[in-house]
């Protein structure tokens, strides 16, 4: 804010009660300010003084004194302090926002809340039933880090029903619950605060001074009460998370025991039908045959779904290995093809396939190669309704590049940030149509990766697709 002495007025009173509107002030030493005043009056250049303000507690104020036009003097006033608790916050919520781990984060807050409050100790309580837990300390609670202690008669309890700050001058001789279980902790003043995130009560901060220490101010108590409130939602946010997380592997252990159950039964029908159809048991007619035969096709389509269901888990839980080999590049292409022209066939589109006469070395595994060649090619087959599928093998500098193109329905440029994700089918209508797990690329992407490569696309809306997979070359 600003105020505008009288010209008549003398300088003095100005350090005494600087006045802005009804609001009277007092500032200290009196020198600098009239100093400045007499300086700006004779020369009207702008200057800037630091003071303290005394006020309860004092506050370090800068003062920025400059002429009007019209020969007036201007004082403009800025809280030094006010403005860096609003940095030290704004970093501290920077901090918080970026790390994830619960544990991390109890550390971060602790260290945060007794350097804020110019405290000697820090503390995090989390409630379990009609329990107390220290779970995260710093300074003279450290040594009862872990220790329990009975709910009722507790500081802790008093915040959760009052959902405010509550302080206590001296703790140790409070005769509290926390005291009976560590009665060798020494702790003078305390300040407890609620972190409570979405009407969720997710513990109580605690901040410490030794013995004999002066009480918390009125300005700590608003500062611990402000880093309670950045910290619970951060730490609201690393909970949503681990809970997601935690569900996401049960999803996954989930999915690989159920494909594993599956699969048996499914390797023994395919075992019992290769016996009719060998007609081993006994002749069979040629419509019987036929039904043996359409048989087979749906079995391994479930097969190969088992099969994409458990890569995934394999490559989400990280248990997929390599096991590189050396080979020429012109062989995987070959048998792509050998895989995927009986398809395109059925469907009536034209494959084709290209390699160079140079020989292309790489050493990679194999079967992971393959198999993210029969994805993408098997992907272009069967988005393809009209015209051709091609595979194309180059060399790029140090890398191999396969290239997949297609003349199928193509991508949208908003489709193709979630083309990769696990079980994602760009529309309801793809997936009843053509059907599939939707992991088919995840897996791809997975495994190009972990082979060193990457698989890049390029796609134009309702003529076509061409997906890249780049992996290392020998030298």
């Amino acid at each position: 804010m600003a105020t505008r002495p009288d010209d008549n007025q003398s300088t003095a009173p100005l350090i005494d009660a600087a006045r802005g509107g009804d609001d009277s002030r007092t500032f200290v030493p009196a020198t600098p300010l009239l100093d400045a005043l007499d300086a700006t009056r004779a020369d009207g250049a702008s200057r800037r003084v630091r003071l303290r303000e005394v006020t309860e507690p004092e506050r370090q104020v800068e003062i920025s004194v400059c002429r009007d036009a019209d020969g007036s003097v201007l004082l403009g006033f800025d809280h030094l302090e006010e403005m860096d608790d609003s940095e030290s916050l704004r970093r501290l919520t920077r901090e918080m926002a970026a790390e994830t781990d619960t544990a991390t984060l109890l550390e971060i807050l602790c260290d945060a809340a007794a350097a804020q409050c110019e405290a000697n100790g820090a503390g995090v309580l989390k409630t379990i039933a009609n329990e107390g837990e220290l779970v995260a300390a710093i300074g003279p609670l450290a040594d009862a880090r872990g220790r329990r202690f009975a709910l009722p008669g507790s500081l802790a309890r008093e915040v959760l029903r009052t959902r405010d700050v509550v302080a206590v001058d001296d703790f140790a001789n409070s005769s509290r619950p926390l005291m009976r279980v560590a009665p060798d902790i020494r702790v003078g003043p305390m300040l407890l605060a609620p972190l409570m995130a979405h009407e969720v009560m997710l513990g109580v901060i605690a901040v410490t001074r030794d013995q004999n220490q002066p009480v918390f101010s009125r300005r700590e108590i608003h500062r611990l009460r402000a880093i309670a409130d950045y910290a619970a939602l951060a730490l609201w946010k690393a909970e949503l998370l681990h809970q997601a997380q935690s569900a996401d592997r049960a999803k996954s252990r989930f999915l690989a025991t159920v494909s594993h159950e599956l699969r048996t039964p499914l390797t023994a029908l395919s075992g019992y039908e290769e016996l009719l159809v060998d007609q081993v048991i006994g002749p069979l007619s040629d419509s019987q045959l036929d039904v043996l035969e359409r048989m087979r096709s749906v079995t391994q389509h479930l097969a190969s779904l088992i099969e994409e269901v458990l890569a995934f888990s394999s490559l989400d839980e990280g248990r997929e290995t390599l096991r590189p080999t050396d080979f020429l590049a012109a062989d995987i292409v070959r048998a792509t093809a050998a895989v995927i022209e009986p398809i395109a066939d059925a469907k009536h589109l034209a494959f084709s396939y290209n390699v160079p006469d140079d020989a292309i070395r790489m050493t990679s595994d194999i079967d992971k190669v393959r198999q993210i060649l029969v994805n993408l090619a098997g992907n272009a087959v069967k988005f393809t309704d009209r015209g051709e599928v091609r595979l194309e093998l180059a060399r790029l500098g140090d890398e191999v590049c396969f290239t997949v193109r297609d003349t199928g329905m193509g991508i949208a440029k908003r489709d193709l940030d979630r083309l990769f994700k696990p079980f994602a089918q760009l529309d309801t209508g793809l997936t009843r149509r053509h059907g599939g797990t939707g992991l088919g690329l995840y897996i791809s992407r997975s495994l190009a990766e972990l082979l060193g490569g990457r698989i890049e696309v390029d796609s134009v809306l309702g003529k076509g697709s061409a997906f890249r997979l780049l992996l290392p070359a020998d030298e």
